[in-house]
């Protein structure tokens, strides 16, 4: 049995999570107070769904959140999804409605280093345009690269 779409309240959390396998799109949405636990949590349980793929684009919705993060819980959160079995090859679209959580996701991408297929909005309906714009495109360092590319640039380094 294919599920199209999974809705996943994580228990106990300020999280929840949905994977549109049509769309090749995961959407995690946060709310209140959300602490490095909450953020795990959802992780977790999303990437161990059947209809998880790390080949599908994700959009982290902050809007109605306060990220209370300190700066070593985000170093922590970026290996978490540094680790192979939670990291994706998709586009990555967080909103981000306060200063505050723009901070955190900036440094988040940074130490997770995603920082060349992640973009932060303002608003929900910025992120989801944005997305749709670039849903058949392959971010960059993700895309198949012939072996026969590879060889000639190792030839041409002089």
């Amino acid at each position: 049995m294919k599920f199209l779409t999974t809705d996943y309240p994580s228990p106990g959390t300020v999280g929840r999570y949905r994977i549109d396998s049509e769309r090749r799109i995961r959407i995690e949405e946060y709310q209140g107070q959300v602490k490095l636990g909450d953020l795990k949590s959802v992780i977790v349980a999303m990437v161990s769904d059947p209809c998880w793929s790390p080949d599908f684009h994700g959009l982290i919705d902050f809007s109605d959140a306060e990220l209370d993060l300190s700066s070593n819980d985000i170093l922590r959160l970026a290996l978490v999804l540094k680790h192979e079995e939670n990291r994706t090859r998709g586009w990555l679209a967080y909103v981000a409605a306060s200063s505050n959580v723009f901070g955190i996701v900036r440094m988040l991408s940074y130490w997770s280093r995603n920082t060349d297929r992640l973009r932060i909005f303002n608003t929900r309906e910025e992120a989801e345009g944005w997305l749709e714009c670039n849903v058949d495109q392959i971010p960059p360092n993700f895309r198949e690269v012939e072996i026969s590319e590879v060889a000639a640039a190792f030839r041409n380094v002089g």
